[in-house]
C-alpha cells in the first residue's frame, strides 16, 4: 500500500504539519488529483485548501461525485467528502502528523507534499531507506500549469533513485 502525507511547512522552520492519505499516494493519483481539487473545490486558493486537508486524514483524496448510496451508507470509519476525497478515522480525526524532514521516513515507499509557508511552492518527497528524499519543487506558476508529463516526470525520480540504491547495494 502506498500513503503519503498531505500539508504544509511552519513559517521559517523545515518543522511540518500533514495527514495521512492512506491510499493512491503516488503522484499519479494524490498530486493529480490535488491539484484538480485546488482548481475546481478551491478556485486555486492554495492556503483554503491546504487548511481542509489538514482538518482530517484521508483515505484517499478525489474530486468526484460519490454514489449516493455509499454517501448514504455513512460508516462511522469513513466520510465522503464532496470535492475533497474519502476521509478516514471521522469519528476522531486527531492531530495533524508534525514532524522534521530529517527525521527517520515512517515507511518506505511513502510520499510527501508540502507546501512552503506562504504556499509559494509545493514540495514532493518520496520515503525510501527510512528517509525522505526531495524530489520536486513546484512552484506556483508550474503548479497552476501542471500537466500529466510533469507528474510522469516526478514518479519516474523515484524510480531512478530505487534503482540507485539497487546498483548501490
Amino acid at each position: 500500500m502506498v500513503n503519503a502525507l498531505v500539508g504544509k511547512f511552519e513559517p521559517g522552520a523545515r518543522r511540518f504539519q500533514a495527514r495521512r492519505v492512506a491510499l493512491e499516494g503516488q503522484p499519479s493519483g494524490t498530486l493529480a488529483q490535488m491539484r484538480v481539487i485546488w482548481a475546481a473545490k478551491f478556485r486555486r486558493d492554495t492556503a483554503a485548501m491546504v487548511e481542509a486537508l489538514l482538518r482530517r486524514d484521508w483515505s484517499v483524496l478525489a474530486y468526484k461525485p460519490w454514489p449516493e448510496q455509499a454517501v448514504a451508507e455513512r460508516r462511522p470509519e469513513w466520510a465522503y467528502v464532496r470535492g475533497l476525497g474519502l476521509a478516514a478515522n471521522t469519528s476522531e480525526p486527531g492531530p495533524a502528523v508534525a514532524g522534521e524532514l530529517s527525521d527517520a521516513a515512517p515507511t518506505d515507499d511513502g510520499w510527501a507534499y508540502l507546501w512552503e509557508h506562504e504556499m509559494g511552492a509545493l514540495h514532493v518527497y518520496a520515503a525510501r531507506g527510512g528517509r525522505w528524499h526531495h524530489l520536486a519543487t513546484l512552484p506556483a506558476d508550474v503548479w497552476a500549469e501542471l500537466t500529466e508529463q510533469l507528474v510522469v516526470d516526478v514518479e519516474a525520480r523515484w524510480c531512478w533513485l530505487a534503482q540507485g540504491e539497487e546498483k548501490a547495494a
